[in-house]
């Protein structure tokens, strides 16, 4: 095999591995869910999609959170979260409920 072949997957190679790498990091950090904060109680709130199809029931999950939830962007505490904040939100399933990890407001 001439050495410009070797090269060519060599390189190849190292660019599926690069992009490889990037979807992996981008599947790992992208948020659950996203939407906007709907009725907040004391300890979860509904979050409401941005945008809604007419024609589909929507998808409202019931969120709850801990004091210890970790909040990031336009507030800082978790309560400070008020509704119709904008939030990207990151969670685990624990006995069928949604708790969050991590609450990005992006907007207020």
């Amino acid at each position: 095999m001439p050495i410009r072949v070797k090269k060519e997957i060599f390189l190849l190679s190292i660019l599926l591995i690069v992009v490889l790498a990037l979807l992996s990091i981008w599947y790992l950090t992208k948020a659950d869910h996203k939407g906007i904060v709907g009725v907040l109680e004391e300890n979860a709130f509904i979050l409401y999609p941005f945008k809604v199809d007419p024609e589909e029931e929507p998808y409202t999950p019931e969120i709850h959170f801990l004091e210890d939830t970790k909040v990031t962007g336009k507030i800082s505490s978790i309560n400070d979260l008020k509704e119709n904040q904008e939030v990207k939100v990151w969670t685990e399933t624990v006995d069928g409920q949604l708790f969050a990890k991590k609450i990005v407001v992006t907007e207020e």
